[in-house]
């Protein structure tokens, strides 16, 4: 039997889950389906079942990685949920629209269809107006890639910027 992140989607779903990879649903201000903004850590370890906790950014506390590395959650002082972030190959969905496991391209023309203003840093990561939510790649000069990550940030960019820097191997 399944046991963790993906496997609490799974199950929490029900007989309605199609096969193969369960899909994430980003929650724009909430968070995920299964994993919301101010929600304490104690409460993600229960229900969310193996993890691993290290110190993401010096200082700034201690983050839980679930699903084999590829849910990465952030806290604040407090133990709230504060920051996420998805691994690209977790299917990541934003109202309807797959961001992962899909040329970067096809996404980013998506969401602009849907209405959404999408941002390009310049760097490595597309931020979607008003979603709290950014697309990482990277290799910025190849749409045809899939995105390498999704974060997701309470109040956008400038919180995700904060609590965002490079880790080896991690989203």
């Amino acid at each position: 039997m399944e046991t963790g992140l993906i496997a609490v989607w799974e199950s929490e779903r029900g007989s309605a889950v199609p096969e193969g990879p369960s899909v994430l649903e980003v929650l724009p201000g909430i968070g995920l389906d299964r994993a919301r903004f101010g929600e304490s850590r104690s409460s993600h370890r229960e229900r969310l079942g193996s993890y691993k906790a290290f110190e993401r950014v010096p200082g700034a506390g201690m983050a839980d990685i679930y699903a084999d590395g590829m849910v990465m959650l952030s806290y604040d002082e407090m133990d709230r949920l504060v920051f996420i972030e998805i691994g690209g190959e977790t299917a990541v969905s934003l109202g309807g629209t797959q961001l992962t496991g899909r040329p970067l391209a096809a996404v980013l023309e998506e969401l602009t269809q849907g209405g959404l203003t999408v941002d390009f840093d310049g760097d490595s990561s597309y931020a979607i107006s008003s979603t709290g939510v950014e697309l990482f790649t990277s290799s910025p000069d190849d749409v045809d890639e899939p995105a390498g990550g999704v974060s997701i940030a309470r109040t956008g960019r400038e919180r995700s910027a904060e609590l965002r820097a490079p880790v080896a191997g991690r989203c």
